[in-house]
């Protein structure tokens, strides 16, 4: 016991300052090392937000500048040139109506796979249609008429609103009747809309000059889709209430 007073009278100043040195580490771990990493995790929490915050008032000032009108006749533009989806519909009216505005005759409308008209076709896209970054449908068309006219289907068809492109084409005449006969194989093409919005700290950019261009060429292009006529009788809404007697006049 002795021995112990005397040990720790002689190495009181070492033991103390042993304590001294184990509590300031104990107090580190605990206590500072935890709040420094929370501190900086809050940092960092705020400088997020506030990042996020003037990102979104850059997208509120970008789109206080737009013109709705103007955007929405761009979009118009785009999705009749390029549908978000396949739209056979509009495929077949388009050529109907180029064809007739030409005066020549469509004996056949082929598609070229049966793929493209399957649903799940869009999720595998071929190398060429990831190279050029829109989803492609091949199909054929079968015209007869004179050989101006023909040629006419053949140069207008790429000059359309409902963008196309031609593949190949062959010619046959018949010197009988002094009709052509020409297959034309051709690309429409489809963009699927995408199926998420994207994050909130995703930039939002306003249209480039080189877009805006490209857009008005797009519109400048004819529309030759033809839709089916409504007849005057066919347009008119009763708006009095009929009576329940069908006998009255």
């Amino acid at each position: 016991m002795r021995l112990m007073r005397r040990i720790i009278r002689l190495y009181q100043s070492f033991i103390i300052s042993g304590v001294i040195i184990l509590f300031c580490l104990v107090a580190f771990f605990i206590g500072i090392l935890p709040g420094f990493k929370k501190i900086t995790g809050m940092i960092k929490i705020v400088y997020e937000q506030t990042k996020t915050v003037q990102i979104l008032e850059e997208k509120i000032n970008i789109l206080n500048a737009l013109d709705e009108e103007l955007l929405s006749s761009y979009a118009t533009a785009a999705i009749s040139a390029v549908p978000a989806d396949k739209s056979l519909g509009t495929i077949f009216s388009t050529i109907d109506g180029l064809t007739s505005q030409e005066g020549v005759a469509v004996s056949g409308i082929s598609l070229s796979s049966i793929g493209s008209v399957a649903t799940e076709a869009a999720k595998k896209l071929s190398t060429e249609e990831q190279k050029i970054g829109v989803n492609i449908i091949p199909f054929s068309i079968i015209v007869t008429g004179p050989i101006e006219q023909v040629r006419n289907v053949v140069d207008k068809a790429v000059k359309i609103r409902r963008l196309f492109r031609i593949r190949n084409f062959d010619l046959s005449f018949d010197n009988k009747s002094g009709t052509t006969k020409s297959t034309i194989q051709m690309d429409a093409y489809y963009v699927p809309l995408p199926t998420s919005m994207g994050k909130i700290s995703d930039s939002l950019k306003p249209l480039s000059d080189d877009e805006i261009q490209i857009i008005d060429k797009i519109s400048a292009l004819p529309l030759v889709t033809k839709s089916a006529p409504i007849g005057t009788e066919s347009a008119q809404v009763q708006t009095e209430p009929r009576s329940l007697d069908p006998f009255s006049p």
